[in-house]
């Protein structure tokens, strides 16, 4: 009961946590107080009364049929929710403080969202099973709306983190599940773009190269309809990765030459050493050597390095 009136008289004078328990106590220690795990002593009492310019038997009063605004909830998640998409994670914790997933006057839908922000937040943090757990919830209750872009941003991140397990297959399955339901619906090529995109990543990791391909043309096509150059950075980079499992050199070529990228700077050297353009290769690979940051490099482009280095250095001395 003290806890639930600590937090409903603080939430009435627009304090977080933080700011209620700075000097006092920890905020880790105001939450459990808040949350009824611990009882606080009498004098930590007595000074959050004096910060909440109450009286101390106000902490013992029957907790009020406080609601929050509807209109500021949905304001506070759609500020958080862009936060989170530019990868601005600051205060974000101020938000999470503030539980309003657990409100019952709160929809579904919005926990949904209010759950994808805290999951974002805790993989932006690298706290993994947090991220995961959080994810779970905004997908399970993202279920009860149609599909939109929040649910994609959901699914997304489902993905990633099952793709970091090595769970190709299961992030496939969830992929391929939503394609099939959003490919049904109108106003949604966009969000097919990014399943596409995504399923070619995929794709490309468990080795289904031409798979992998067929997938990219076929989301480059529906960009092409929409004048849309999705990702194109990081599209070119992983087309460039499945022509060269593909042997496709002559293809890499045309792709990368324009880039000027270490990255693509990297794969044009190797495709015209596979083309039999050795003096050229030897040419662009003495730049490489001093743009490329080999510890920055994945398994892929280590192994091309490598091979470039094993063949050509003896050439560069000549």
């Amino acid at each position: 009961m003290i806890g639930r009136r600590i937090k409903e008289i603080r939430n009435n004078n627009n304090l977080t946590q933080e700011e209620l328990a700075d000097g006092i106590i920890s905020r880790t220690y105001l939450s459990l107080i808040e949350k009824g795990s611990v009882h606080p002593s009498t004098n930590v009492l007595i000074k959050l009364s004096e910060r909440l310019r109450c009286d101390i038997n106000d902490f013992m009063t029957e907790v009020s049929q406080f609601k929050y605004n509807d209109v500021e909830v949905l304001r506070e998640i759609t500020y958080y929710e862009q936060r989170v998409r530019n990868s601005d994670f600051e205060h974000i914790h101020e938000f999470i403080s503030k539980e309003y997933e657990k409100l019952a006057e709160v929809p579904s839908a919005e926990c949904g969202r209010i759950h994808l922000i805290y999951a974002k937040f805790y993989y932006h943090e690298g706290r993994i099973e947090k991220a995961v757990y959080n994810i779970d919830k905004a997908l399970t209750k993202l279920e009860a709306v149609s599909y939109n872009q929040v649910h994609i941003d959901a699914v997304e991140l489902k993905c990633e983190l099952l793709t970091e397990k090595g769970k190709y297959i299961e992030a496939l399955d969830y992929l391929e599940d939503v394609l099939l339901e959003v490919s049904r619906s109108n106003n949604m090529d966009l969000e097919v773009i990014r399943l596409l995109h995504n399923m070619s990543k995929c794709y490309y990791l468990i080795g289904e190269y031409i798979t992998s391909k067929r997938l990219i043309e076929r989301l480059e096509k529906q960009s092409e309809i929409l004048h849309i150059d999705y990702k194109r950075e990081s599209r070119i980079l992983l087309k460039v990765k499945i022509l060269t499992r593909l042997n496709d050199f002559q293809e890499v070529l045309i792709l990368t030459e324009m880039e000027g990228t270490a990255d693509a700077d990297l794969f044009v050297c190797y495709s015209k050493f596979k083309l039999g353009r050795i003096q050229e290769s030897v040419s662009c690979f003495k730049n490489l050597k001093n743009t490329i940051d080999k510890s920055g490099l994945d398994e892929l482009s280590s192994v091309l390095y490598g091979e470039l280095e094993d063949k050509l250095n003896g050439l560069m001395n000549q």
